[in-house]
């Protein structure tokens, strides 16, 4: 008797096509383009109010040194952090500490410490840092005076009303305008190429690489 050979394979090839992996490919990319975006958004929402909320305690912390010593303000935020000073110290104008004032620290006044890895700055939101030297800065001209040495810059001649200034390193222009609307509410819609030099947060658009910002954190009364 013949046997009639079924034209049914045996068995199927596991695995998928080619048509079967090119459609399953590309509702994956249909779906990551919608997906990606969405997560680093939500990433990224924190990092503007993470800054404000550490420039707020750098802030405090350096008025309540100054109502403890009775002087003035320090030109380095780690003596805010742990206890380095000594009657060698000196305040944001220059002016050396007495004994007294020296004794009158009372801190740590925030609860953060000098990044490890530059030794002077705190990290951020943004992967920005806050840099440990403070300056004075001119809110009328828009100048600051940097006070890394402990020394008055001779050339640093204020017209205006000065106060403390916080610089920020690491910020992308973008980044900078956003958190200025977090911060004073305020950023110029019509200009956005333009410095922005009004409220608590100043900063320019660079030319090349990031912003360099600053945050006027409290007012210096001139003697």
């Amino acid at each position: 008797m013949m046997t009639l050979k079924s034209t049914t394979p045996a068995h199927r090839r596991a695995g998928f096509t080619l048509i079967e992996t090119i459609v399953t490919v590309g509702l994956l990319a249909v779906i990551a383009a919608f997906v990606i975006p969405t997560v680093i958004q939500k990433a990224g929402v924190g990092d503007p109010v993470k800054v404000q909320n550490d420039l707020n305690s750098v802030r405090t912390a350096i008025e309540t040194f100054a109502t403890d010593s009775k002087a003035g303000f320090p030109h380095q935020i780690s003596w805010l952090t742990s206890t380095p000073i000594a009657l060698s110290s000196r305040l944001i104008d220059s002016t050396a500490m007495t004994a007294n004032q020296v004794t009158a620290w009372n801190g740590p006044y925030i609860g953060a410490t000098m990044s490890a890895a530059s030794g002077d700055s705190l990290a951020t939101g943004y992967n920005a840092h806050i840099m440990n030297f403070l300056d004075r800065f001119d809110i009328t001209n828009n100048v600051a005076e940097h006070t890394a040495t402990g020394t008055v810059d001779p050339a640093f001649v204020p017209t205006g009303t000065l106060f403390v200034g916080v610089q920020i390193h690491g910020l992308t222009y973008s980044q900078a305008t956003t958190l200025n609307r977090l911060v004073d509410g305020m950023s110029d819609p019509n200009q956005p190429d333009s410095s922005n030099t009004k409220g608590r947060l100043r900063f320019t658009k660079p030319l090349l690489g990031v912003v360099i910002a600053h945050y006027l954190a409290s007012p210096i009364t001139q003697q």
